[in-house]
C-alpha cells in the first residue's frame, strides 16, 4: 500500500492536493492493476479521460474509470462485469483499504454503472465512478498498453484502440457539452492524435464552442495542476485558436 509520505511527495510533484486528486489517482491505478490480472479482463477495454491521462499524459485528473466490453453476450454483461469488479475490490481490501460500493450499481441502457468509495489513512473517502459500455463490433481488437506510473508497480492493460477512443471523446463532447470534454479535445489536438476524418468533425466542435456558455475556469480548475491554471483563464479563446490551427 502507498505510504502517506509518498502521497505527500506526489502532491508536490503533480502540483495538486493530496485529497482528492492524488488519493483518487492512486485508487484508479490500484483498480486497473488488479483488474488486468484477472482472467476475462481481456474482454474489457480501458478508455475515456482517465485513459488520456494514464496512456497519453494528459494533466487533467479524472473522477471516473471508463471501459468498453466486447465479445461478451448481452445477457452476460451484468454478471461478467460484477464478477470482475468484485474480485478487484476484494483484492484491494486485502491490503487494508476500506471499500464501499455506492447505492446504485447495476445495468444501464449502455452497459453498467457503479460507484466505489475508497478510504485510506485519515483522508476522507474518495469515490471513483465506474462506467462500462457494450460494443457490438465483432472485428474490434483491444491493444495492450504498459502503464509506468508513480503509484503502483508498472502494469499492463487492454485499451480501446486510439482512433475509437478519440471518436468516443468527440461524441461525448458533442452530446454532453462538459468543460472536461472540451479540455480533453484541446489536449488531443495539442498531441496531434486526430485522424483527417476526425479533424473534419472539429467544425461541429468549433460551432458549439461559439454558441454555448461554459464557465471553464470553475469547472476545470479543481482537476488541473497549478501549471495548467493559466491556460483556463480564457480557455474559450485558447480553444478556438487551437481549432483554427487544426482546421483553418
Amino acid at each position: 500500500m502507498i505510504t502517506q509520505e509518498t502521497i505527500q511527495k506526489l502532491a508536490i510533484k503533480y502540483q495538486a492536493p493530496e485529497f482528492p486528486n492524488i488519493i483518487r489517482e492512486y485508487f484508479q491505478h490500484l483498480f486497473l492493476s488488479n483488474l488486468y490480472r484477472i482472467e476475462g479482463s481481456q474482454n474489457i477495454m480501458f478508455k475515456g479521460g482517465t485513459a488520456l491521462k494514464f496512456i497519453y499524459g494528459s494533466p487533467r485528473f479524472s473522477e471516473d474509470l471508463d471501459f468498453s466490453v466486447f465479445n461478451v453476450e448481452p445477457y452476460r454483461v451484468k454478471n461478467f462485469v460484477e464478477d470482475l469488479f468484485t474480485k478487484v475490490l476484494v483484492e484491494i481490501e486485502r491490503i487494508g483499504i476500506k471499500v464501499d460500493l455506492g447505492p446504485k450499481p447495476g445495468p444501464t441502457k449502455e452497459g453498467y454503472y457503479g460507484d466505489a468509495s475508497f478510504k485510506i489513512y485519515d483522508y476522507p473517502p474518495v469515490t471513483v465512478s465506474i462506467n462500462v459500455s457494450v460494443r457490438d463490433e465483432r472485428q474490434i481488437r483491444s491493444e495492450i498498453e504498459t502503464i509506468p506510473n508513480d503509484f503502483v508497480p508498472t502494469y499492463n492493460l487492454y485499451r480501446l484502440p486510439q482512433e475509437l477512443l478519440i471518436d468516443e471523446k468527440i461524441d461525448a463532447l458533442l452530446e454532453r457539452k462538459k468543460a472536461r470534454d472540451f479540455y480533453d479535445i484541446y489536449y488531443i489536438m495539442r498531441k496531434n492524435l486526430l485522424t483527417l476524418e476526425q479533424k473534419k468533425r472539429l467544425i461541429k466542435v468549433r460551432n458549439l464552442i461559439e454558441i454555448i456558455d461554459i464557465d471553464y475556469k470553475s469547472q476545470l480548475s479543481p482537476f488541473l495542476p497549478q501549471d495548467q491554471q493559466a491556460i483556463i483563464k480564457d480557455f474559450k479563446t485558447t480553444l478556438l485558436a487551437e481549432l483554427k490551427r487544426q482546421i483553418g
